[in-house]
């Protein structure tokens, strides 16, 4: 029996299924609540973790001239939060929680909760001022969450003159929509079979499914989170974090430093959460591949030519509009020209953007051409299907050759993988999906796909699997001015100083709503509440370098990535002079003071700040540093023994296995990824098709 669609490609008959298949996708919904995880949560924290949280948050957040001090009530929302978190982690913080308390004892002979108020802020302010990245480390993990749900509520926006929440956008039904199934709402055991099974939507998955389907293939997308509608992009960071960041935003590169690695798990991966930044990889890079890897001519600024045109006419690529870039655009601007840097509005996919500043966690006017308002549909008008909410849990491989693969149905089975939901029917055996196909494409991002692969005794034969992880490093500089800047308006990344890019330099924006830009500063006390009340006054802006260090994702506790990456002295020099050059471009744009986010280097405030700070010795946890683009855990190259796929993006060791994400590139860009992830995806299946056919 067939899917019951009138559909016309001669190959999609071949779909077929057994058991029972609910049809039209409903909009996944998740319940919209306080970070805490909902109503009727367990406390995961005891009454004397309560009190020491409620002690460091105290002393951390005290009350300002007009914003309230944390306390009592911020630490029984974190223990509601921890309940909507994966056990691991959860148990990790309450274990930060505890060596903050005691951390204090030698010394003072007491905990932590034990110590007066200002007392307690001394104690902070020590470790806040370490050059021990193990002490500000650990304080940062406990207040990163402490401080999200603080400054989560519509009173603090409303000190501050922003804007807590857009309201909801009522979802349109389009006709492509009854080829999407939420996987929630299957209740048996699936068997289906297609001609090409494509696991992840993201730019990789996305860009190959379109191609495929418009080539008359039977085309099966299977992800792991949900379909999300403009319903769900309200501009809550926290909704956002729970529902289409992988493990709620909490990945971490461990290392010389601790990084937080960023990835998307929804209908449209990473590509949903990303700032639509859209570059093509300089032609060095692909020379690099040609030379030290020996790649074939294709793999040129003119070989890919073709599927970057057709990518950039997919995602509409155009400069930021100028109307839209909110202040921070002309105080770089303002920074740039002084010092005769080469600057000007950035590449995106947003052709209708309004400035709504909110990016990174969905765009609501729909404006951004993320995967899931581009590729994905028009796969599906082109009869491709989806599923949603579907875990797969391995490749099956047959004979040396993939045949298709085996998943969960539901969601993550892991606690708090359900978008804030609870599990349909807690204890039950969740449904089994089997797909019969005649090729797989995997598109899992660099740290899924690798995980994969290894469950599936896939591409192991040359050792590469899961190594070669570069992460495209960032940091960011903030600065106070006279003026409002009022940076949670207007795009967040449009405006770009690209004058060092030879360098392996690219300054690319980054504006922060309120709430984020509290994670963002690494001080406590007073001086800490003083700035976040100067949040109107405050800008930021980022940069990213072309890393030369290289890491190495492994399996981690239930089933997270786990992550691992030194960043090596070239790169922490890299850094060090885009703190360096972002300070002074603040400074000439007139700062009033420049804050660094350096340890040690609190603020630069003229010459002679800068001038220390260039003399300063800095090491890699000195930086607040953070990761945004995953490559190289899968990369193709022409010799078996150094990568795990041809130049095709076929395994060496498994015919008919395919990768088309950013695990499959060989090395750092030095920009943004999506676009060549997409290019290179289309030439895949380009390929792929030509064997199907041949």
């Amino acid at each position: 029996m067939t899917l019951g669609l009138d559909l016309d490609f001669r190959r999609w008959p071949a779909l077929e299924r057994r058991g029972r298949w609910p049809g039209t996708a409903k909009q996944a919904e998740g319940a919209e609540s306080a970070p805490g995880g909902g109503a009727g949560a367990e406390p995961a924290l005891s009454e004397r973790e309560l009190r020491i949280a409620a002690a460091l948050a105290e002393a951390a957040m005290p009350p300002g001239r007009f914003l309230e001090g944390a306390g009592a009530a911020t630490a029984s929302r974190l223990a509601a939060w921890l309940c909507s978190i994966p056990p691991h982690l959860a148990q990790g913080l309450r274990a930060a929680l505890w060596a903050i308390e005691l951390a204090p004892v030698p010394m003072r002979l007491r905990p932590l909760s034990a110590l007066p108020l200002e007392e307690r802020m001394e104690v902070l302010r020590s470790f806040e001022q370490s050059r021990t990245l193990a002490l500000r480390s650990l304080l940062r993990a406990v207040l990163t969450p402490l401080r999200f749900i603080h400054y989560d509520r519509p009173a603090m926006f409303e000190h501050v003159g922003c804007r807590y929440e857009l309201p909801t956008v009522r979802d349109e039904a389009p006709r492509w929509l009854s080829q999407v199934t939420n996987g929630r709402e299957v209740e048996e055991d699936l068997e289906l079979e297609c001609e090409v099974l494509v696991i992840g939507t993201g730019a990789g998955g996305a860009a190959a499914a379109y191609e495929l389907a418009s080539r008359g293939h039977a085309v099966l997308m299977l992800e792991e989170g949900d379909y999300h509608r403009r319903s769900s992009f309200t501009g809550r960071p926290a909704r956002a974090y729970r529902e289409m960041y992988r493990d709620h935003g909490l990945d971490m590169a461990i290392g010389n430093v601790g990084i937080p690695v960023f990835a998307g798990r929804a209908v449209g991966g990473s590509t949903v959460i990303n700032s639509g930044t859209c570059y093509r990889a300089p032609e060095s890079t692909f020379a690099s591949w040609r030379d030290g890897m020996g790649l074939p001519a294709e793999f040129s600024s003119e070989g890919l030519a073709p599927y970057y045109e057709r990518v950039a006419r997919m995602l509409q690529v155009a400069p930021a509009d100028p109307l839209h870039l909110g202040a921070i655009g002309p105080i770089v601007r303002r920074g740039a020209e002084r010092l005769g840097l080469r600057h000007g509005p950035l590449q995106r996919n947003a052709p209708d953007c309004d400035g709504q500043g909110i990016c990174c966690f969905g765009c609501p006017t729909g404006a951004k051409r993320s995967t899931d308002v581009s590729y994905v549909p028009e796969a599906l008008k082109r009869g491709a299907q989806l599923i949603t909410a579907a875990r797969v849990r391995t490749i099956d491989i047959v004979a040396g050759r993939a045949r298709g693969a085996t998943a969960v149905l539901g969601g993550d089975t892991r606690a708090g993988g359900d978008g804030g939901r609870a599990p349909r029917g807690a204890g039950r055996r969740r449904p089994r999906l089997v797909v019969r196909a005649e090729a797989v494409v995997v598109a899992g991002g660099a740290l899924m796909t690798p995980l994969l692969l290894r469950r599936s005794g896939a591409c192991l034969s040359s050792g590469m699997l899961g190594k070669n992880l570069s992460i495209h490093p960032a940091s960011k500089v903030m600065a106070l001015f006279d003026e409002r800047v009022d940076q949670w308006q207007g795009i967040p990344q449009g405006y770009q100083i690209d004058h060092f890019a030879d360098e392996g330099l690219m300054f690319e924006g980054g504006s922060l709503p309120f709430d984020v830009a509290a994670l963002a500063v690494p001080w406590t006390g007073h001086r800490y509440t003083e700035l976040m009340e100067l949040y109107p006054r405050l800008a930021t802006f980022g940069f990213m370098i072309k890393d030369t260090s290289r890491g190495e994702v492994r399996p981690g506790l239930g089933g997270t990535p786990l992550v691992l990456y030194t960043m090596n002295q070239e790169d922490v020099a890299k850094m060090q002079r885009g703190v360096e050059l972002l300070c002074e471009v603040f400074l000439a744009a007139g700062a009033r003071r420049v804050l660094p986010l350096v340890a040690g280097c609190d603020e630069v405030n003229g010459p002679e700040d800068l001038a220390r700070l260039r003399a300063r010795q800095i090491k890699a946890g000195d930086l607040d540093v953070a990761a945004f683009h995953p490559l190289g855990t899968c990369r193709i190259g022409v010799d078996p023994r150094s990568s795990c796929l041809g130049p095709d993006h076929q395994a060496h060791d498994v015919a008919g296995l395919y990768v088309c994400d950013g695990s499959a590139i060989p090395s750092s860009l030095g920009v943004n990824p999506q676009m060549t992830i997409m290019a290179m995806s289309l030439r895949a299946a380009e390929l792929l098709s030509e064997r199907l056919s041949g």
